[in-house]
């Protein structure tokens, strides 16, 4: 995540030099209050689903597919809350051709729903972020069952799934293959994320209900290949709490950008309706100028291509061959 130099009260102090109405000389008493909120505002703006902005981005945890599992948990993502999915790799990993095939029939694609399936296929190829406590789990797989390593040279063995919920209602992973015990594990109530718990030489680790983990669509093979999933994403956008915090994710070199859209805000909260107008056309004239920044600018090429999943027209044969899109009549 980019890291900016520049705090909120900077970019305050210097429209209010300016002569934009300045929200902290308001009568009300809350005046720092609005600020921060104009601020929060901005930075929403910024970071949505229509700016896929480099310095938003993140990288996520890469994961292992398990036999038959869909759903996959995680403990909370360093980078960041997951706002959006940008790109996903699929990585052949215990392949021993060099280089291992890396999305070698496309990347993933995300969805943002993926419902529940039993359907398999010979690799996944759609991915979408749920919250854990929105996930399906397994159940603890009883006394010595043996859960076998995902990263092997050899074959792969069938495995339960990896993730069961306690009787205490933690939510809990395997982060350490083995053989299970004779009871079934368990945290104590409430146990906070990243609690781990002994079980034989299995280790389960706790994850809270409100990180973010994965569904996948279609279901893995028992007993592989096994795919290493690396999801990339955008970033939600932080809160500003005081105006002593920096603008960040927002580099400096897009911090006028920041600062125009601030600046709208503030004529928007003031209290003279003609200013209020003004912050208005000023808030359009921003968002507009920040897409045509971003059609300009885009001229790296996609790494997604377009292919309908129906023709848009009748596949008919005629007498002159197949109606296409070219050929319509």
């Amino acid at each position: 995540m980019a890291i900016s130099t520049i705090k909120l009260v900077n970019v305050l102090d210097v429209l209010a030099a300016k002569g934009v109405p300045d929200p902290r000389n308001l009568p009300s008493g809350y005046g720092d209050d609005l600020a921060i909120q104009i601020g929060n505002e901005v930075l929403a703006d910024l970071i949505s689903e229509r700016f896929n902005w480099k310095w938003n981005r993140a990288v996520a945890t890469p994961f292992l597919t398990n036999s038959w599992q869909q759903d996959y948990p995680q403990l909370a993502q360093p980078g960041g809350k997951i706002a959006w999915g940008d790109d996903c790799d699929i990585l052949d990993v215990n392949n021993t051709a060099i280089p291992k095939p890396l999305n070698w029939d496309g990347a993933i694609t995300w969805r943002k729903q993926l419902t529940r399936t039993s359907v398999t296929r010979w690799r996944p190829s759609q991915i979408c972020w749920f919250y854990n406590y929105e996930l399906s789990y397994g159940t603890w797989p009883g006394a010595n069952v043996t859960y076998y390593p995902l990263l092997t040279t050899g074959a792969v063995s069938q495995n339960p799934i990896m993730n069961f919920i306690d009787k205490n209602g933690n939510r809990l992973i395997l982060t350490t293959f083995g053989t299970t015990g004779s009871v079934a594990p368990f945290a104590a109530l409430n146990a906070p994320e990243g609690t781990t718990v002994n079980d034989n030489t299995c280790v389960w680790t706790v994850v809270d209900g409100t990180s973010q983990g994965f569904r996948l669509d279609f279901l893995p093979n028992a007993t592989g290949p096994v795919y290493q999933i690396g999801p990339y994403y955008q970033l939600e956008p932080p809160r500003f709490a005081t105006l002593q915090d920096l603008i960040s994710p927002i580099p400096d070199s897009y911090s006028q950008d920041f600062f125009r859209g601030y600046e709208s805000g503030m004529y928007i909260a003031s209290p003279k309706a003609e200013d209020r107008a003004r912050g208005q056309n000023a808030k359009i004239e921003w968002l507009n100028a920040m897409q045509k920044a971003i059609e300009q600018g885009n001229r790296e090429p996609d790494a997604y291509a377009l292919v309908p999943q129906s023709s848009p027209v009748e596949s008919r044969w005629g007498w002159r061959g197949p109606w296409t899109a070219d050929q319509p009549y």
